[in-house]
């Protein structure tokens, strides 16, 4: 599918359930890829919008003319399966899912991200993206298993993995981002969020950030590889204890200290975080190359990390 489309290359609308995407090739349309558009709560059901598969498509050189067109767009709508795309080479965000700011109520829910293929995304050109970006209430939405690199903003933004406003209740597992220029993974604001077994490796300005301060569990981080160059370690707001972080890898590649907010490890620790985490090279294969594979003797294997199988990322073989 090849156009100048305002909205979408697909659109599928109010009502629209159990419909499959499967194996289409979607390039150079004038704004985004695939969208899914329901009604909101408080809509009456026949509007409801979900149970969609967006899969094994290959999604790339989007925005030619509305540079803000996204790869797969999902607002307002439920218990849909995005996996196993290719999306690439647009100038805003690869995977969009939500779309209620803050904490009222959503029908976003239960949607599985996962398997994706997502990179070079923004390009420079626009600022406040992600690979997968999430917006609002999203009970039971897991992103797992995705593959998302070369994230490049113009100013801020450049996000792999960004939770904006009242993201609550989101699974992040097994996914591998690197070479992204704000951070790996950002949460603006939300609520028991859960970031666990992933690679945060090699952004530029900081590599995981935090934006807004709560009193409430706003995430756990745990298990995950965070691995830099350059840049903060930790970015944005670190106040106050809304948050859990345990039993973490982190590794300053570039031969200096890693520092957290207001010092070392160990003061970080008596502030009660990260108590098992460990500072170590994660013995990554080539991660120049972007083969961020474990040597056996690993100490992130000694802190329950589980290597990660991206052998399956992306559109899958016809049977």
């Amino acid at each position: 599918i090849v156009g100048e489309l305002p909205t979408g290359a697909i659109e599928l609308r109010e009502g629209c359930r159990d419909n499959r995407v499967v194996r289409a090739e979607i390039s150079h349309c004038g704004a985004g890829g695939i969208r899914l558009t329901g009604g909101a709560a408080g809509t009456p059901e026949r509007l409801r919008t979900g149970g969609n598969t967006i899969t094994d498509n290959n999604i790339h050189h989007l925005g030619e003319t509305f540079h803000s067109g996204v790869g797969v767009l999902s607002m307002h709508s439920d218990s849909n399966t995005i996996s196993h795309n290719h999306i690439h080479h647009l100038y805003y965000t690869g995977i969009s899912v939500g779309w209620v700011w803050g904490y009222g109520p959503s029908v976003s829910r239960d949607n599985r991200v996962e398997f994706n293929d997502i990179h070079d995304i923004g390009q420079g050109l626009l600022s406040d993206m992600g690979g997968v970006y999430l917006l609002g209430v999203a009970p039971g939405t897991v992103v797992r298993n995705n593959r998302i690199h070369d994230v490049d903003s113009w100013s801020y933004g450049g996000w792999g993995i960004y939770t904006d406003e009242g993201s609550t209740g989101v699974l992040i597992e097994n996914n591998l981002v690197y070479r992204t220029k704000s951070g790996g993974f950002h949460q603006h604001y939300g609520k028991d969020n859960i970031i666990r077994n992933n690679i945060f490796a090699l952004a530029r300005t900081e590599q995981i950030a935090r934006s807004r301060k709560e009193d409430h569990r706003s995430f756990t981080f745990e298990r995950n590889i965070v691995y830099y160059r350059e840049g903060a370690l930790l970015g944005k707001n670190w106040d106050g204890p809304g948050f859990q972080m345990d039993h973490n890898l982190y590794f300053n590649a570039a031969g200096k200290p890693v520092v957290f907010p207001g010092g070392d490890l160990a003061s970080w620790q008596k502030r009660g975080h990260d108590r098992g985490s460990l500072i170590a090279d994660p013995r990554f294969t080539v991660p120049d190359r972007a083969d961020f594979s474990l040597a056996p003797e690993s100490p992130a294997l000694k802190l329950g990390f589980r290597p990660l199988d991206m052998t399956r990322v992306g559109p899958r073989p016809r049977p």
